[in-house]
């Protein structure tokens, strides 16, 4: 299958995404995390939260809602001698083995040759089943979880990515954890 894939591709296209397939990634860090619209990229405990902030939340919680936004960003690292790129790609977040999120990247991602390259995925979803609790302390605890801040309790998170070259999609997804 991989054969015919690659067949259908151009000749740089695939050279390219055959690099990809050599690098390595990891998740450098998790950045503009925002609950109910509240930034919590700049807090250190619950308790820098201010008022408004509190009433954000809480009414989101309330309505058994919990609307999150961030950035993963993942690091990859080319050690080719050539750039390597990927067109297109479909992902998905699993946090402890569980499917959290999937989406698409549509843009042209691309590492130099031996260099790095930051990859950002914005993700949004409803983290109201993650949450282990109904408090601003709760969404405290999941920021901390997703981002890698919390370690008292190490938490795998996973990303798959499926690309696609040229119109054809890859026939399995490649596991970055």
């Amino acid at each position: 299958m991989l054969f015919v894939v690659l067949s259908l591709c151009g000749c740089e296209q695939v050279e390219q995404f055959v690099n990809m397939l050599n690098c390595t990634f990891e998740r450098k860090d998790v950045d503009n995390f925002r609950f109910a619209g509240v930034n919590f990229d700049r807090l250190s405990s619950p308790q820098d939260l201010k008022t408004a902030e509190v009433i954000a939340i809480t009414t989101a919680l309330l309505q058994k809602k919990a609307p999150v936004t961030f950035n993963m960003n993942v690091e990859g690292s080319n050690p080719n001698k050539a750039t390597a790129a990927i067109g297109r790609f479909k992902w998905i977040l699993l946090l402890d083995s569980n499917e959290v999120v999937n989406g698409d990247v549509v843009d042209r991602f691309s590492i130099p040759a031996e260099s790095r390259n930051i990859l950002p995925i914005e993700m949004t979803f409803d983290a109201w089943k993650y949450l282990d609790g109904s408090t601003p302390e709760s969404i405290f605890r999941f920021y901390q979880k997703i981002s890698g801040k919390d370690t008292t309790q190490e938490s795998k998170a996973t990303l798959k990515i499926k690309p696609t070259i040229n119109g054809v999609e890859f026939p399995n997804y490649i596991t970055l954890n």
